[in-house]
């Protein structure tokens, strides 16, 4: 029981620490603002990705099957990639306060939701691991064993919110207004690049086969 919990628990660390948008904005807004905006950010990412969970692993993930609503889903997500790399741009060439740690700001906590949200690949990340645990382990009810999952993987995605979040306050006392001016600069081009490679993966995965297969029925006509 506990090498499989430990299991679901790196799963949920190495998962929340691979290089993407939530951890691009959670840097960008916790060397700014530091620790709470960072935290906020990755927590609701987690909140996100563990709706996300319960959609794929009950199976409601069915509903996602419908291209429409993929298509919707990943244009969403691509075009709230694409805000958020316009205002992490726009924040590279504001005056930089670095004592407004204190400040409350744009809805960190939501923001980070909609960043997992607006992903709907995580819904086939969902799909794939929870039968492949599932799978893995034998002599135990199957609810049991997404029980595990589920809560292994918030433990360790949570350790890496609270760590990340720690880092990122701690070195703003070293980073000056021209480095912060780069890292958001780069930011927005990270995000950018988030963006793209989504719409490119919803093209190449859904959109293409779609017309694809039409034209193939219409040759075989």
């Amino acid at each position: 029981m506990i090498s499989l919990i430990i299991t679901a628990c790196v799963l949920g660390f190495v998962y929340s620490a691979a290089p993407g948008a939530v951890n691009t904005e959670a840097l960008r807004r916790g060397l700014k603002r530091g620790f709470m905006p960072a935290f906020s950010v990755e927590i609701g990412a987690l909140l996100g990705d563990l709706l996300w969970a319960v959609v794929g692993l009950t199976g409601v993930a069915l509903v996602f099957h419908f291209l429409a609503v993929q298509i919707i889903l990943g244009i969403a997500g691509a075009a709230f990639l694409l805000r958020m790399a316009w205002m992490s741009f726009l924040d590279a060439r504001k005056p930089i306060d670095l004592n407004q740690s204190g400040k409350k700001e744009q809805r960190d906590f939501l923001t980070g939701i909609v960043f997992s949200i607006a992903n709907p690949f995580g819904i086939a990340f969902w799909g794939g691991i929870g039968g492949g645990f599932a799978a893995r382990i034998t002599g135990m009810p199957l609810m049991d064993k997404l029980v595990i999952l589920f809560v292994g993987f918030a433990a360790g995605a949570f350790v890496w919110c609270v760590g990340i979040s720690l880092l990122v306050a701690w070195s703003r006392k070293f980073i000056g207004e021209k480095l912060l001016r780069g890292i958001f600069t780069i930011s927005s081009l990270a995000m950018a690049y988030f963006a793209l490679e989504m719409l490119w993966s919803l093209i190449h995965s859904t959109i293409y086969p779609m017309f694809s297969t039409r034209t193939q029925l219409k040759i075989t006509e």
